[in-house]
């Protein structure tokens, strides 16, 4: 016989790991740390009452603890209630914090209700000693209580949020109610904190074919009471005297044939029969399928019962000599009614069915006027050639890139702080760039402000000193992050692999350490774990943003846009005046010519301009210099010496620089 190994030391937890480094009690700190770190409700607290903190088992005593007076009652108690009322007095708490959890094992539904029951005592303690505006902080088990728990909460508190933290354990049944506002009322109903009364069972009935396909998967909330199994068979009488056909659907795995009748009616068809084998697998168009065969099967039911009462009657008759009149009306009244019935059953079935209908051709008209209307402004913007076509500058969905945007957003937000924003090896949050891309930045503003009027370039101007401040307070990836981020999107073992690596004891540290500004300096830029991505990863990476920067920026295209805009309209305005001077009879042609210049040069018109050629000259060769060969335009004569001792006089101002 093996022996049993220490559960605390082959716990596969990074929480409980991490939690024994830092010297915090248990795993139970990092969940109040972020939680906290969200909801931000312990800034502000004055005094604050945590139910069932002894780590692991609730009701044993814990160690002292600074300025914290700790009681060792059990919650569920009125003496519990006393011995704080003691303690507080006249105060009244801002937080109550709530992370008990009932032993278990024996069973699945007691063990729900336990966890369950004790939520709604600590919800009656913090009834009790909350202030008003106060928050509530509790462990909730996601069980067929967990509804009648949320109305409950509802009740007391302005927002109540489920939340689950990272440091919390994998298992999706635990959860957490964050309740900020709580409301003080004046009186509270025994009847909320009444088991019996809150958790009192109530049947909710699928009432449309829409509500047995949701959207998301259903939470897991257990097995009905007596009920153990997933898969039940019905018959197909019992899915014709069902009350609700669709809330019949919603339980029913499989129906099967016990009239064979019904089995041979013409209604029934091959699809059918393979429809009801498993019900759990269909659509919509199926169940709909399933609706309409369960009418035409009522109707022939109904005819059948019909002419066999028909011949009962006649059977009747011709034994009596003599029938009583006054029953007559009564049968005919009786057979209207079933009649009634059956047609207010159809037409109800009908009306839901065309209401589903009219949701999915509303939803298809919806979708075709948002691409029209996606078309329509695609059309303008390559007609004021701010777009190419086919190639729009608005269109955000950039493959080239890697975005948040395409994880889950679950998954993103379960990643730790260091993955989520990756610090460069360089000491720097943003995008580190080499001289020759700074200079290409430099030629880019150049041949912008050279394009642009002195309007239109203060504008851009002040839209980029707006976009760094924005990329100031949200970090930018650069190709090495990029390439981190491009792994965890497509592996989750590397996922998995970096989320696990990244928590050590200097993960988080925010303590604050006695020692030199440069010491710290250089343990931030040494003391990490190398990036686990390749050179040529980043390479690729690089490439992908120079492709990315060399193509028209928005802002370029929209002030280009503007400016042609404007060019076009003092254009037509100057043609008005010109025709006006050109009509005149009293002035002359050169009094006109002399106008007609003032007016374009107004206008802006005669503004282009010339580009000049630099010729160095030789030596000897003096100012007269003749035009040199393939030169074309305006030259200019510069001296190439006073370029070299312009370069000597700033090569003189620099500062020495020290190698090492």
């Amino acid at each position: 016989m093996g022996k049993k190994l220490k559960v605390g030391k082959t716990r596969k937890d990074k929480f409980y790991h991490l939690a024994k480094e830092t010297g915090y009690r248990s795993r139970s700190s990092f969940k109040l740390i972020q939680l906290n770190r969200k909801f931000q409700f312990l800034q502000k607290a004055r005094a604050v009452v945590d139910l069932c903190a002894a780590p692991g088992v609730d009701l044993v005593p814990i160690k002292p603890i600074p300025n914290v007076v700790t009681l060792q009652e059990d919650i569920t108690t009125d003496k519990c209630r006393q011995a704080l009322r003691k303690e507080l007095q006249t105060w009244k708490v801002d937080v109550v914090l709530n992370d008990g959890a009932p032993n278990v094992g024996a069973n699945w539904q007691h063990d729900a209700f336990s966890q369950a029951h004790l939520t709604l005592m600590a919800l009656k303690l913090a009834c009790d000693f909350l202030n008003k505006g106060g928050t509530f902080v509790t462990k909730v088990f996601r069980s067929k209580d967990y509804q009648p728990l949320l109305w409950i909460f509802q009740h007391f508190f302005k927002k109540v949020q489920a939340t689950k933290p990272q440091a919390s354990r994998t298992s999706p049944l635990f959860c957490f109610f964050c309740s900020p506002g709580f409301l003080a009322p004046d009186k509270i109903d025994s009847k909320f904190f009444d088991p019996k009364h809150a958790f009192k069972e109530v049947d909710e009935q699928a009432k449309t074919v829409k509500e047995l396909i949701p959207v998301k998967n259903p939470k897991a909330e257990g097995y009905t009471d007596g009920d153990l199994t997933l898969y039940h068979s019905f018959t197909v009488t019992a899915f014709l005297k069902a009350d609700n056909p669709v809330d019949f659907l919603s339980k029913a795995s499989e129906i099967t044939f016990d009239n064979p009748d019904l089995e041979s009616h013409s209604a029934t068809s091959t699809e059918i029969k393979e429809c009801i084998r498993d019900i759990k697998v269909l659509g919509r168009k199926e169940l709909r399928l399933l609706l309409s065969w369960r009418s035409k099967l009522r109707r022939f039911l109904t005819k059948k019962l019909r002419q066999a009462a028909k011949k009962l009657g006649q059977a009747i008759s011709s034994d009596e000599d003599e029938s009583d009149p006054e029953e007559e009306p009564d049968k005919k009244k009786e057979e209207d009614k079933g009649d009634a019935e059956d047609d207010n059953e159809e037409e109800e079935l009908e009306k839901k069915l065309a209401e589903l209908k009219a949701e999915e051709v509303a939803d298809l008209k919806r979708k075709k006027r948002k691409l029209l209307k996606e078309r329509r402004k695609q059309r303008e913007r390559v007609e004021l050639k701010m777009d190419l076509p086919g190639v729009s500058i608005a269109d955000t969905n950039d493959t080239c890139l890697f975005s948040l945007a395409t994880i889950k957003k679950k998954k993103v937000t379960n990643l730790p702080h260091e993955l989520m924003w990756y610090h460069s090896p360089h000491g720097e949050d943003d995008i580190h760039l080499s001289e020759d891309d700074e200079d290409d930045d430099e030629a880019d503003k150049m041949s912008l402000a050279s394009d642009l009027d002195d309007d239109d370039l203060d504008e851009v101007e002040q839209r980029q000193e707006e976009l760094e401040k924005k990329a100031q307070k949200k970090k930018i990836l650069d190709a090495e992050g990029l390439a981190l981020g491009c792994q965890i999107a497509t592996s989750k073992k590397r996922a998995r692999d970096l989320m696990d690596g990244s928590f050590h004891r200097f993960a988080n540290s925010e303590e604050v350490w006695e020692v030199p500004e440069w010491f710290l300096d250089d343990e931030r830029k040494h003391r990490k774990k190398p990036v686990p991505v390749t050179r040529e990863m980043v390479e690729e990476f690089k490439q992908k943003w120079k492709e990315i920067d060399a193509r028209p920026i928005k802002r370029v295209a929209e002030a280009k846009a503007r400016k042609k805009r404007r060019m076009l309209k003092k254009m037509e305005q100057a043609k008005k005046k010109a025709e006006a001077v050109v009509n005149t009879v009293d002035s002359s042609e050169r009094e006109k010519m002399a106008q007609l210049k003032s007016i374009y040069k107004k206008a802006g018109l005669g503004k282009e301009k010339r580009e000049v050629t630099y010729v160095v000259t030789k030596k000897g060769g003096g100012k007269n210099v003749r035009r040199p060969p393939g030169v074309k335009g305006v030259f200019k004569v510069v001296d190439g010496r006073m370029k070299k001792d312009m370069r000597g006089m700033q090569r003189k101002d620099q500062p020495p620089r020290i190698t090492k």
